[in-house]
């Protein structure tokens, strides 16, 4: 079927080169084999209403960008309760050329908060801009936070909330979490990042909602200071797939990960971003590593052997100097190194997923892939010699499923296991 008659969405927007929406939108139409275009479409500020209303109608579903979608509003029939309340529209359905809008920022940050496990509860946050990207954000936090203040330009500005201080201000702020709400450090723009490091070692979490790149300066930054970072990418994929739920006519929750895994994936190696291999003890990740790097010519990296030297001590002499702890303290530390490279592939000690820092880390620098093998075919040829805090089969069985779900909850691809050159091949093609 040609282009003409195939369903039109699209973006409205100005300088929309960096946009990452028509590829997450044409993943989503080449999985669930909906035939459909997705355009970039720039609307100049000074259009009429006619031809702007003349542009709406040639298209089923549209997103907003900045700077329409606060005055896209007054093109349309009807708005939703959110939109309202936030006073910007992202999303337009048409439905029988009746135009309704909708705000799908408020379903992505909420998302985004959830799969990290980020309970805001109690916490105190650090917004920079006032956007509407920022007063979505507040709209999620403001009933939940301990205190949200807004760094903004324009400090005569009320944010139901929200405190609103300069950014003369910003260098004395700190709080629980700091999230950027700005274009800075957006493509092609990616070295600009307002906070220096003396800064960013005053918050737990970053959070930088610009998804392109994925790992911003700011978010390497916040690694290197061994904060707890977060990117922007998946909110895009939530909010993306509430837009396709309105214009589709059905629930998209179910496509949000699927289209999240091909995206990060595409992205991750567009920035030659490194591959992780985790899994259980026995579950061959030394192996399957070793052959992924030779077969897509990356440097190999066993993570116990960087911890060794790094730390001048073997794992067993970590243990025997200061316990799991202080193994666990150098482990950390050398997945913030390792998170600096790029194509690398690495294969992870089977309790790296246990700290929440690395869990992030792991997620933001790479794309992680569980080799899963049962544990009843782990128990049968496991060798359990010099293995730190593991002396029986019931040890391994406790520690599995302790750690499982965490492996789950980490991977952006589960690889059960099999044999080792198909496995090889299986993740080539995931990989392209």
């Amino acid at each position: 079927m040609g282009d003409l008659h195939k369903i039109k969405y699209g973006i409205i927007g100005k300088n929309l080169d960096y946009s990452l929406a028509p590829e997450v939108h044409n993943q989503f139409f080449d999985a669930y084999s909906i035939d459909g275009t997705y355009d970039i479409i720039d609307i100049k500020e000074n259009q009429s209403y006619e031809d702007v209303v003349s542009i709406l109608m040639q298209y089923k579903g549209i997103n907003v960008s900045a700077p329409y979608k606060k005055p896209i509003i007054k093109y349309l029939d009807e708005i939703s309760e959110n939109a309202k309340n936030i006073g910007y529209v992202n999303t337009i359905n048409n439905v029988n050329g009746k135009l309704y809008g909708y705000n799908t920022d408020v379903e992505g940050f909420k998302g985004l908060l959830d799969i990290h496990h980020l309970n805001a509860r109690g916490k105190s946050f650090v917004i920079l801009g006032s956007g509407s990207i920022a007063k979505s954000a507040i709209f999620v936090l403001k009933k939940m936070t301990k205190k949200i203040t807004v760094v903004s330009r324009n400090v005569d500005e009320v944010i139901d909330g929200a405190t609103i201080v300069g950014y003369d201000q910003l260098h004395a702020l700190q709080a629980d979490v700091l999230v950027n709400a700005t274009n800075i450090g957006l493509y092609p723009n990616v070295n600009e990042c307002l906070l220096t490091k003396q800064d960013i070692e005053k918050y737990e979490y970053i959070i930088d909602l610009v998804y392109n790149p994925v790992f911003t300066k700011l978010l390497q930054t916040g690694v290197k200071c061994g904060k707890k970072c977060i990117s922007g990418l998946y909110m895009l994929i939530c909010q993306a797939m509430r837009s396709e739920s309105f214009w589709q006519g059905f629930d998209m929750e179910s496509a949000v990960k699927r289209v999240y895994a091909q995206v990060n994936a595409i992205e991750k190696n567009k920035g030659k971003a490194n591959i992780y291999i985790v899994g259980m003890m026995g579950c061959g990740k030394t192996e399957l590593s070793k052959k992924i790097a030779k077969a897509t010519k990356r440097k190999y990296i066993e993570l116990d052997d960087l911890i060794k030297s790094m730390s001048g001590l073997s794992v067993n002499q970590l243990y025997e100097q200061g316990g799991e702890e202080l193994f666990r303290q150098w482990e950390e530390k050398a997945i913030i190194k390792v998170a600096q490279m790029k194509n690398k592939v690495v294969a992870l000690g089977c309790g790296t997923v246990l700290k929440e820092r690395n869990v992030l880390t792991l997620k933001l620098s790479g794309v992680v892939i569980l080799r899963d093998r049962p544990i009843n075919d782990i128990l049968k040829d496991i060798d359990l010699t010099d293995r730190q805090g593991v002396q029986s089969k019931e040890d391994v069985i406790r520690l599995y499923n302790e750690r499982y779900p965490l492996y789950v909850d980490v991977a952006d691809y589960i690889l059960p296991y099999g044999d080792i050159d198909k496995d090889l091949e299986k993740i080539l093609e995931l990989l392209k």
